[in-house]
């Protein structure tokens, strides 16, 4: 490639991620940890009543590798995150205009990053090893990188679209052993004037994130077999609670290999999903889907994959209109 044209191209990608006059820059400070999670926490099923069933019982307790979010640069005070976003890391928000810095730190042990979907990226802040690899593809042990992704108008949500849309982010050195450790999270991206201060969308009055994921803990065996929603199975997924009357805003993700093909079904009440009403929405690994509900059926309802191997491993829960 001549001299002159590598300058252009290059001129061209630095104006493309730089800092307009009137742009928001939105900035996250998020580590890499490694910890021990528990799958069923209370040690009992929540849904139906009484002790775990075999073989799980006394066997939802693993190591994982998760995305934490910090306040600020020192990554000393961890940002409170709601209890039912569970394993999953920290929403990553952000309007259509914005660019998002998200300041990765590496605690744990081995080499991993962060890989956007949705965002608009160069090549140092796709997050991604394959060659050619930029420099954010992976980071080492204890080591730093600075991702810069923009919420261009591709990143947004298009006509027919609701307000806001879900997108995936997740390690991506060997991605398939990543995001079983855990490395995986959510983004919302809003329409242009359509988010709040806190960049939740402004004709929501509440939003609910579900991931449905069959973490493999033990090779294969039964008992390490998580079928998980948000990394909580058999009903310990908690929190999921709707206020009566208002509109309520699910947003669904699915991840994994080949027996990963999930239904999430809520009882109790329909949602509006791609200009048709169901409460059934099919899901595939590295999937998104955005689904609205009207909350106006009090009660405690399930919720849960229909695929029946699934809800007999415990991929279930359940939801609350108050």
């Amino acid at each position: 490639m001549p001299v002159s044209l590598r300058l252009l191209m290059s001129a061209l990608l630095t104006a493309a991620f730089s800092h307009l006059p009137g742009q928001t820059v939105r900035n996250y400070y998020i580590a890499a940890e490694e910890v021990v999670w528990d799958f069923a926490p209370t040690g009992l099923d929540l849904v139906h009543g009484g002790a775990l069933p075999s073989p799980w019982a006394g066997y939802t307790r693993w190591k994982k590798t998760r995305y934490i979010e910090y306040m600020d640069a020192s990554y000393r005070t961890k940002k409170p995150q709601p209890a039912w976003l569970g394993v999953l890391g920290p929403i990553i928000r952000a309007e259509v205009g914005d660019i998002v810095k998200v300041h990765f730190l590496n605690r744990a042990s081995g080499y991993y990053g962060m890989h956007p979907h949705g965002f608009r990226y160069d090549k140092d802040s796709e997050g991604a090893q394959y060659a050619p690899a930029g420099a954010g593809a992976q980071i080492a042990p204890g080591s730093s990188f600075t991702y810069t992704w923009v919420a261009d108008e591709d990143s947004g949500p298009g006509p027919g679209d609701p307000s806001s849309l879900v997108w995936w982010y997740h390690s991506h050195v060997n991605e398939p052993q990543e995001t079983n450790l855990g490395l995986l999270g959510p983004i919302i991206i809003v329409a242009k004037g359509m988010g709040r201060a806190d960049l939740t969308p402004k004709d929501v009055d509440q939003e609910f994130v579900t991931a449905f994921f069959i973490f493999d803990e033990d090779k294969g065996k039964e008992r390490g077999l998580m079928h998980s929603i948000n990394g909580y199975i058999f009903g310990n997924l908690r929190g999921l609670a709707a206020n009566n009357g208002s509109k309520v805003r699910w947003y669904l993700l699915g991840m994994g290999n080949e027996v990963d093909l999930h239904t999430a079904h809520w009882h109790g009440k329909t949602l509006r999903y791609r200009s048709r009403q169901t409460d059934v929405v099919e899901l595939l690994p590295g999937s998104m889907a955005v689904a609205d509900m009207k909350a106006d059926n009090p009660g405690t309802w399930l919720y849960h994959c229909h695929v029946a191997d699934h809800i007999d491993a415990g991929m279930i829960t359940t939801y609350r209109i108050d």
